[in-house]
């Protein structure tokens, strides 16, 4: 199977793409056998340079989800708001705020996640902080989704075979196709996603290996101004995907009803100021960082379709926020989580 791989590097090499059966086969072997790390780095490399398609991008979605640990739900709309990462802004966990703001809005959330590579804070690392217990069971996460509206799908729980290149792509330090593949293997299987991308280069390639895997609807998100989200100091480039129809739009802060901020105000530096930042946010003090997560928040309340445009779903977040309920949500993600995993765990 190796020969598998030093082909894949030729082919890269010589201009061409793996098309997406061949995409994962060669991830499913790396899963599964004791690969040689330096030529499946390089390949990954050669990747990343050559800019992953979406069939490779869909081909390896397929290796992994085949494999990953699944959440049973009997939600039939079910939010996330994973994304590729990486984007070095220094912001705090905004799509992790929103994830909580959405479910607390009404909308079941499985929000799929894992600790931080490259950035700050990783949305396991602040929901710790918050207090929330990340590492259940598959099945502990599924009762939490199922209690209380929320959960928190720890990627190394959901997908155990990853651990065989952790060490790799650990010392590759680059985002490689593995970071393109994690909002697109949702253990729960949530049909309504807000994916955001930090490269603006990449969200084309992603939103169409969306619809080659079959995903219901997603958004995907490039703010303007680099961050990897709906963004207030610039517009949002937005691919919004709905099965095979993928539609390219593009939002300002206006079009939430929000005012424009600088990034500035929302940099954090350790997972422990990123979640202070959440509580505040939660207990109503208003701002750019309020705005940025009623922002993020409506996007997904708006790809489920609660509403019927991006302002209303802003005013549907603030509403959450106002209203106490997405502190009290919180709180009980915390006490719930802590409690099962302690009598279970």
């Amino acid at each position: 199977m190796q020969s598998l791989v030093n082909r894949a590097i030729d082919q890269i090499q010589s201009g061409q793409h793996l098309d997406r059966e061949q995409m994962a086969a060669i991830v499913n072997f790396a899963l599964e056998e004791n690969l040689d790390e330096e030529r499946f780095g390089q390949l990954l490399l050669d990747m990343r340079t050559a800019g992953e398609s979406a069939e490779e991008i869909a081909g390896a979605a397929d290796a992994l989800r085949s494999r990953m640990q699944v959440i049973q739900t009997r939600h039939s709309v079910l939010g996330d708001t994973c994304g590729t990462g990486g984007d070095a802004s220094g912001s705090f966990n905004v799509s992790t705020a929103a994830a909580i703001v959405a479910a607390s809005a009404g909308l079941p959330v499985a929000k799929h996640g894992n600790r931080a590579v490259s950035s700050q804070s990783g949305s396991a690392d602040v929901l710790e902080q918050l207090g929330v217990r990340i590492d259940l069971e598959p099945a502990m996460a599924a009762e939490c989704l199922e209690r209380i509206g929320i959960c928190f799908c720890f990627a190394p729980k959901h997908h155990p075979t990853m651990a065989r290149v952790a060490a790799l792509r650990r010392r590759l330090g680059v985002p490689t196709v593995f970071n393109l593949i994690g909002p697109l293997c949702n253990p729960a299987m949530a049909n309504v996603q807000v994916i955001g991308i930090g490269r603006t280069e990449v969200q084309e390639r992603l939103a169409e290996a969306a619809s080659l895997i079959g995903l219901a609807r997603v958004i995907l998100v490039t703010g303007e101004d680099g961050v990897d989200e709906v963004g207030l100091s610039a517009g949002t480039r937005v691919i919004d995907v709905l099965g095979r129809v993928r539609t390219r739009l593009r939002w300002t802060p206006e079009d939430f009803g929000l005012k424009r901020a600088s990034l500035e105000s929302l940099r954090i530096s350790t997972p422990s100021e990123s979640a202070e930042v959440i509580r505040q946010v939660l207990h109503g003090c208003e701002g750019p960082r309020r705005d940025i997560v009623v922002a993020n928040a409506a996007a997904l309340l708006y790809a489920a379709e609660l509403t019927e445009d991006v302002a209303a779903a802003a005013r549907l977040a603030e509403a959450a926020i106002d209203s106490g309920a997405a502190s009290s949500l919180l709180r009980e993600f915390a006490s719930f989580t802590s409690h099962i995993g302690q009598t279970r765990g």
